[in-house]
């Protein structure tokens, strides 16, 4: 009797709005720098998808290699952290420089949270009716709904950026109103749950932090659609930044010209013989800035130019063998005249 008093007195109390009055310089800074993040992936995260690639990347590497690190007794806090930066900013700098490894590991990351959310609930329910959750649950969850998205993010590239955006913007801002409002007790209850150790119940006011996060990445998803992604292809920036530096040739609208080639106007005004319509189509794709091979224009330049040699050279031939006939006719004559004096 004395030990359900105590529980429903400890529940009572658990469940009581307090705010914290007190907060630690670090975290303080921490969670408002997370919540200047959240408001990044909302509004500009699919604009400045690079920028999204790399903290998405960086700080999941950062945070799997400090779970890793921690293992080890010789290192301490800052060693740990140390360390754990260092390697996961090599790792977002590779995301962010091979477009493909960072599109799947942020559709691996989108999968990750909503392998958490779905092992959290399913591992809720069982404890409501008595059962326990099995252990490699959550493995499978990871793998199956992580790979997944990430396969769906290199298929449906900027649908699955800004879903993934938003919906990490969603858990930055649940998080920050967590530690401000109750001291990150919904993320120590996460981690208790992922490592399967005893944790009490949440209320209901635990719960009312957990629907700011689908109402933040809605919100998110439209400012996206809307205004920030809207007429913006993120393949067209990355072909600029890959061509950077190197010269640009203009080249000609094909369609555009096949167009007013077909209209039977144009034709009769640029192509009057039928017969030289290629010739003709060449030269109007060249005089609308068409890029033609160097190696053909040389080689029609040479034969031009031979053709233009064997031509002069049989006009000279044969203004030549027409002066020696008009001189020997002209001996020919003067004899005769001076014969025909002679005879006379």
């Amino acid at each position: 009797m004395n030990n359900l008093s105590m529980n429903r007195t400890f529940t009572g109390e658990y469940c009581d709005l307090k705010l914290p009055t007190r907060y630690e310089l670090h975290w303080l800074i921490s969670y408002i720098s997370l919540a200047l993040v959240g408001l990044f992936y909302g509004l500009l995260g699919y604009r400045w998808w690079r920028l999204t690639m790399f903290i998405t990347s960086f700080s999941l590497g950062s945070l799997l290699l400090y779970i890793i690190l921690s293992t080890q007794p010789t290192m301490n806090e800052s060693q740990l952290i140390g360390v754990s930066c260092s390697i996961a900013l090599l790792f977002g700098l590779i995301n962010v420089l091979l477009q493909y490894v960072g599109l799947f590991v942020n559709g691996f990351c989108f999968g990750l949270i909503l392998s958490i959310i779905s092992f959290v609930v399913w591992d809720i329910k069982q404890r409501a009716d008595g059962v326990s959750t099995s252990f490699w649950l959550i493995i499978a969850l990871i793998l199956i709904v992580g790979l997944l998205c990430a396969i769906l993010t290199l298929r449906f590239q900027k649908f699955m950026l800004i879903i993934t955006s938003s919906c990490l913007a969603g858990v930055c801002q649940v998080l920050v109103l967590d530690y401000f409002l109750q001291l990150s007790l919904l993320l120590r209850f996460v981690h208790k749950r992922l490592l399967f150790e005893s944790t009490v119940t949440l209320c209901i006011r635990h719960w009312i932090i957990v629907f700011i996060l689908p109402i933040v990445m809605l919100f998110s998803i439209v400012i996206q659609y809307a205004w920030t992604g809207r007429h913006y292809d993120h393949r067209d920036s990355w072909h600029r930044v890959i061509s950077a530096g190197h010269k640009r040739y203009k080249t000609a609208n094909l369609k555009k010209i096949r167009r007013h080639y077909e209209q039977d106007s144009l034709r009769q005004q640029i192509i009057p013989d039928e017969s030289n319509r290629f010739r003709y189509f060449y030269q109007l794709r060249r005089a609308n800035g068409d890029a033609l091979s160097s190696d053909f224009i040389q080689n029609v330049r040479q034969q031009s130019s031979t053709i233009i040699r064997m031509t002069t050279n049989e006009n000279n031939e044969n203004n030549t063998s027409n002066t020696n006939g008009i001189v020997s006719t002209k001996k020919d004559t003067d004899s005769t005249t001076t014969t025909l004096t002679h005879l006379i």
